[in-house]
């Protein structure tokens, strides 16, 4: 039997920011919260982590020269608002690849090949 796979939701990741950042909980738990397996929430943190620092410009104005450590510094934090924006933009970018059957394509193809290009310059 195969298994259906789902991406996350906005409301899973607003849930996975909730147990990291308020009740400090591990992946394990998170992933047990969730009904999710630990490999997912695992990817999810790391593709949603943000760090705070004097190079982030959406801090820039608010923060002094040297960071001081505390709450914001001492680990990286997961913005679900950060990894909803990432996977929107993932997912507008991806696309299926052209296929030889595409007439224009084909067509181009063959005549480079004609004119002696190799397959690595095409």
């Amino acid at each position: 039997m195969t298994k259906v796979y789902s991406h996350l939701s906005a409301e899973e990741r607003v849930r996975i920011d909730e147990l990291r950042n308020r009740e400090g909980l591990g992946v394990r738990q998170i992933a047990l919260r969730i009904g999710r397996d630990k490999s997912t929430v695992s990817r999810e943190l790391r593709r949603g982590l943000w760090f705070a620092s004097n190079e982030n410009d959406s801090y820039r104005p608010y923060r002094p020269k040297r960071l001081k450590t505390g709450a914001w510094t001492a680990r990286p934090f997961y913005s679900a608002l950060t990894a909803q924006r990432k996977a929107e933009t993932r997912a507008r970018r991806s696309r299926k690849p052209l296929r030889m059957a595409y007439d224009p394509l084909l067509s181009w193809v063959m005549d480079a090949l004609r004119k002696g290009w190799t397959p690595e310059l095409i």
